[in-house]
């Protein structure tokens, strides 16, 4: 809920903190109660104070506000600590656990042998403390150091702050460098920007710039064009023209392309490792390795093998006794598919919905078992490895679990030096799904730890949205004439009564679908729900998910999805996830159940809430990017629990916490990978920038029972007849045609690209 503002000047509050009602360690966003001499009561003060503690002497500089909720409370800019200035005071601060090591008898016993001097003796001359009885030389040296360390951090943050840094973020650059801060910030400000997640460009840019670094400096343009290329692999490319990246990187620089040496610069890069440049092409180093290795596995696996895996009997016997077991009829695209992967080193099969995709998968996994082959699974998601498991009755893992990622070194376990391996011996075959999720860099990870002598099947639909990261791996190899490759293009009869499915066809292919409007007389499993005005789409949003779905289909809150193509705006996953906690959580009113704040939303218990990164410390087995959970229990010192779609429980601290979001509802891209039992796409004119073919078809194909559109027609009519998510800057398929004896295809950098 906003608060109410009150016009008032500004007002310094000055005072003892009594108590800590909040306090977000990792941006230090806290709400104090001040004991101020000002004020008769204690006073609310909300804002940004690092390392402040119960006893700490403040000023908060602000305005005072009512809060709709909370009344009235102080709004401040900064809280700093101030050191104290008598004795009584100076007993509270060392005594409030600032100092590890210091309670409050031993606060009193120091105070009272060295008076207003405590603070001085503890950091110029701690070997005095021992004269104290219960200091021994290694306590009085430990107190010395997270004294020191105090200090140093209060120095760190006047120095960011004249450079208008967030307390938050000066306290998370102190956290990663210690005492080295000022000089690392003095010596190389950019290092911020490379090294520190939310630490972007235009912060290191302008302490640079305010430290005296000239607006045309060497190092400067170099810094420039370094994070012009890493926003394009953001952005899902491997690499930049060389005159795309000199206009990128004055736009970035706010110079004109006259004053950048662009050659200069790229040579000292290159010299340092950094990037590599090849013919007008100029990437990351990781990606340039990244698309050579992958270019070099993929021209090596386009020939047969000189015997086939199994036999063409043993073929039939498996496809017989998988007919029989899955109770199908497989069609002649799939046969193929099953023969194809026992010729092959490697074998791509794409097809959209409801053509049969997972039956192939399938009937592959049967048909290897059946001749006691070694087969491996995976997907890129959680969501989809469960799926693959349950359909073939065999486990299956998430590409990163797959490769046992270890947090230590950020790297994989398996590899060229350690292969994939299945119940101690090198694995025969690995099926991979969702395979247009790869990305490059997964890629190479992924095609280094199989075994030589293994087979690779992709399995995917080419016409969904590319990976997030750099790169559109399963399309180059697909636009590869060499490489094997099943289509499946065969629309089963099951999949032909789903409007779902015929819908997603038509999106595909360019057609505007004609979705119907529920009229209380059409059965469908598909519907549109026309509402000319943002606002209007919010509200009938917010009534499907709450009320009408539960009531009139049955489905449970866990099984409805709100996707969306765009993160802002009023139909964007911030304003719909704010919209629907209010409604559906009654805990979203009881700030007693709050258990974190973040710059962009409150969590409570009970909500929905979806992990933004990879973190492989919260559970042995890991917790992935895009995993879903509900907020299930408050701990004692600001930590809850978050119980996963899968049923794991996982512990949060207010530092972790910030790794999630809520998930009443999700953007298109986040969205890749799972299947959802029922689907509300919000689609409307606002997200004009954002509406394109396989945007929506990616999220239409999301939903497996029951899609209900809200939006305008208009909005649909637009996406299905806009094509433009294919244009990355990627060379993998010119790599893999010039290795195989021909040209192919070349993704390239189109004008209108943009930030």
């Amino acid at each position: 809920m906003s608060p109410d503002y009150s016009s008032s000047s500004e007002e310094i509050v000055r005072g003892i903190v009594q108590r800590i009602t909040f306090r977000n360690p990792d941006n230090g966003y806290s709400v104090l109660q001040v004991k101020a001499p000002s004020e008769g009561e204690p006073v609310t003060v909300v804002g940004t104070a690092v390392d402040v503690h119960v006893g700490s002497h403040v000023v908060a500089r602000g305005s005072f506000i009512t809060h709709q909720k909370f009344g009235r409370q102080l709004k401040a800019g900064f809280i700093s600590v101030a050191a104290p200035c008598d004795d009584e005071s100076l007993k509270r601060y060392l005594g409030s656990g600032i100092i590890q090591g210091i309670g409050p008898k031993t606060a009193e016993k120091i105070v009272e042998e060295f008076g207003s001097n405590a603070l001085e003796v503890i950091f110029q001359e701690p070997e005095k403390l021992t004269a104290l009885r219960g200091i021994s030389p290694r306590k009085a040296k430990q107190i010395h150091a997270r004294f020191s360390e105090e200090k140093e951090m209060k120095e760190t943050l006047q120095f960011l702050m004249q450079f208008h840094v967030s307390a938050g973020l000066a306290s998370r650059i102190f956290q990663r460098y210690k005492a080295r801060s000022i000089e690392i910030v003095k010596s190389d400000p950019y290092l911020l920007a490379r090294e520190m997640k939310g630490v972007g460009f235009a912060t290191a840019d302008s302490i640079a710039l305010n430290l005296g670094l000239s607006p045309n400096s060497p190092e400067r343009i170099r810094a420039g064009v370094h994070f012009a290329l890493e926003k394009a692999s953001v952005d899902g490319h491997c690499f930049l023209p060389r005159e795309s990246l000199l206009t990128k990187t004055a736009t970035l620089l706010g110079l004109d392309t006259s004053e950048i040496v662009i050659d200069d610069a790229l040579a000292e890069l290159e010299e340092e490792s950094a990037i590599v440049v090849e013919e007008g092409r100029v990437y990351l180093r990781a990606l340039a390795a990244a698309e050579w290795f992958v270019s070099e596995f993929v021209s090596k696996r386009c020939s047969p093998f000189p015997e086939p895996l199994l036999s063409e009997e043993t073929l039939l016997a498996a496809l017989t006794q998988a007919a029989k077991e899955l109770e199908v009829e497989f069609s002649a695209e799939q046969r193929q598919a099953v023969f194809d992967a026992s010729r092959y080193p490697l074998l791509l099969i794409t097809g959209g919905p409801g053509c049969g995709k997972t039956t192939v998968i399938r009937a592959l996994v049967s048909a290897f078992h059946f001749a006691k082959l070694e087969v491996a699974l995976a997907a890129p998601t959680g969501r989809a490895a469960q799926r693959m498991a349950q359909v073939c009755d065999t486990p299956a893992k998430t590409i990163h679990r797959l490769l046992r990622f270890n947090p230590a070194d950020q790297g994989f376990e398996h590899g060229p030096q350690y292969p994939l391996e299945s119940n101690g011996k090198p694995i025969d075959v690995l099926i991979i799904d969702e395979a247009s999720m790869l990305d490059i860099e997964l890629a190479k990870a992924l095609f280094s730890a199989i075994p030589a002598s293994a087979t690779l099947i992709l399995v995917g639909d080419k016409d969904q949205l590319p990976s997030v990261g750099p790169g559109r791996v399963f399309a180059d190899l697909l636009s590869i004439v060499d490489v094997p490759k099943i289509s499946l293009n065969q629309l089963f009869r099951r999949a032909q009564q789903s409007a779902i499915t015929t819908l997603a066809h038509s999106i595909n292919s360019g057609i505007v679908p004609d979705i119907p409007e529920p009229d209380g007389s059409t059965q469908s499993d598909a519907y549109f729900l026309v509402r000319k005005s943002a606002d209007e789409a919010v509200s009938t949003i917010e009534s499907l998910v709450a009320d009408q779905l539960p009531r009139k289909f049955g489905f449970s809150l866990d099984d409805i999805t709100v996707i969306t193509p765009s993160n802002r705006g009023p139909l964007g996953l911030h304003a719909l996830n704010e919209r629907l906690q209010a409604r559906i959580n009654p805990h979203s009113q009881d700030p007693t159940t709050r258990v974190h704040s973040s710059k962009i939303s409150q969590f409570y218990l009970g909500d929905k809430v979806c992990q933004r990164v990879n973190n492989y410390s919260l559970d042995a087995a890991g917790v992935f990017n895009g995993e879903t959970g509900t907020i299930s229990n408050i701990l004692d010192g600001e930590e809850f629990i978050v119980e996963l779609w899968d049923g794991r429980l996982i512990r949060y601290d207010q530092q972790s916490a910030n790794q999630l979001s809520l998930a009443y509802a999700i953007t298109v891209h986040r969205s890749q990978g799972s299947e959802m039992p029922c689907v509300v796409l919000a689609l409307h004119d606002s997200h004009y920038t954002l509406l394109e073919r396989q945007l929506i078809y990616t999220g239409v194909t999301r939903a497996k029972k029951l899609l209900v559109v809200v939006g305008s027609k208009k909005a649909l009519h637009i996406a299905c007849r806009r094509s433009t998510t294919n244009r990355r800057c990627s060379n993998l398929a010119p790599a893999i045609a010039s290795s195989l004896g021909h040209e192919g295809p070349v993704t390239v950098l189109q004008d209108d690209f943009s930030w």
